[in-house]
């Protein structure tokens, strides 16, 4: 029985460490495109097949990526990656028209609105976040 009990607190406590790593992995994320744009006269990085390839890639002053050195001495601001969405296990990118989102793209990662370098959660809870 006291297995069975503690099984929903246990499943609880797992859901708020992903809540927890989510909402972690969104600041750093915001933080690492705010040093970008400050780095690169306020321009935000660009999505490009569902990832942000200006945050993950050494870049030069015109944010265009290449190998890490005197040509291009910024970044990688995000060394392992994107980080994984913990809720949906997903880290694709996808560009939202609107900030915040008004609703999910389905694909469970994060939506990132281009213009204004903002990103939130792929999630319906999360999107004002």
């Amino acid at each position: 029985m006291f297995v069975i009990a503690s099984l929903p607190i246990f499943e609880k406590a797992s859901q708020q460490a992903k809540v927890t790593a989510l909402l972690q992995n969104l600041r750093t994320l915001r933080s690492q495109i705010e040093l970008y744009k400050a780095e690169h006269d306020g321009a935000a990085p660009l999505v490009y097949r569902g990832t942000l390839p200006q945050l993950t890639r050494a870049t030069n002053a015109e944010g265009i990526p290449g190998q890490p050195g005197k040509k291009y001495p910024y970044g990688p601001y995000l060394r392992s990656g994107i980080p994984v969405n913990p809720i949906t296990g997903q880290s694709i990118v996808m560009p939202t028209e609107a900030f915040p989102p008004e609703a999910p793209s389905g694909n469970g990662g994060w939506l990132y609105h281009e213009p204004s370098g903002q990103i939130a959660a792929d999630l319906s809870e999360y999107l004002a976040q």
